[in-house]
Parts: structure tokens; sequence; C-alpha cells
């Protein structure tokens, strides 16, 4: 009786869904054309809901289109796409007016004052 409830034990803690923490992103890419100008910004992925947010004035405003798989996150926000490749930390912005301009980001501890995902 008493292998038969450890056993029991053993598989509901099997069976429970897997939990992943959301992760931060600091992120940063040169402006090609016009200014050359580094934009910075921190975003957040959830792998388990495939969402990413971007952090814009301690609010979080999620990307549409999102797909986050082993290899790449690929979101749209409204004034540009990226992807972001999670094997070596590299980033791609496309912005509305076409190109690609190149950087990277890295993990990084919420920002002071970011909320929460949902």
């Amino acid at each position: 009786m008493r292998a038969a409830t450890v056993v029991a034990l053993a598989m509901t803690v099997v069976a429970l869904p897997a939990m992943a923490e959301p992760r931060w992103l600091g992120c940063k890419f040169t402006e090609r054309g016009g200014s050359g100008k580094e934009q910075t910004f921190a975003m957040v992925i959830d792998d388990m809901r495939n969402v990413a947010y971007l952090l814009d004035a301690g609010f979080l405003i999620e990307g549409t289109g999102t797909s986050i798989s082993f290899q790449a996150l690929r979101t749209r926000f409204p004034a540009f796409t990226l992807t972001y490749n999670r094997n070596d930390g590299s980033l791609s912005v496309t912005p509305p007016s076409g190109g690609i301009w190149s950087g990277e980001c890295r993990r990084i501890a919420p920002p002071p004052g970011a909320p929460n995902p949902p």
C-alpha cells in the first residue's frame, strides 16, 4: 500500500505542467542610414505562452505574430519586426522602411520598475 502511494505521488509531480520563468533581454542595435544612432530597449519573452513584450516607458507592449523556438524568436511591433537568434544573441531589426539593422541581446535581470508579464 505504501509503495502505491509513493508511486502515485511521484506520478503527480511528474504530470505537473512545466513552469518557465519569463526571461528579460537587454538589446541594442545601430540604425543604418540617416542617424546611425545606437538604440537600446528591454524585452521579455515567455516561452510557455509564446509571447514577447517590449518594455516602453514602464509598460509592456505585446508583440504580434510571435514564434519562439529553440533557435530563434520572431515577433512584430508597430515600429519594427525583430528576429533574435537564441544561440548567439544576435538581433536583426527590420524597420517599416525596409533594410535590416543588426544588433545583439543579452539576458538581464528585470529592469527596475518593470511590470510582471501578464
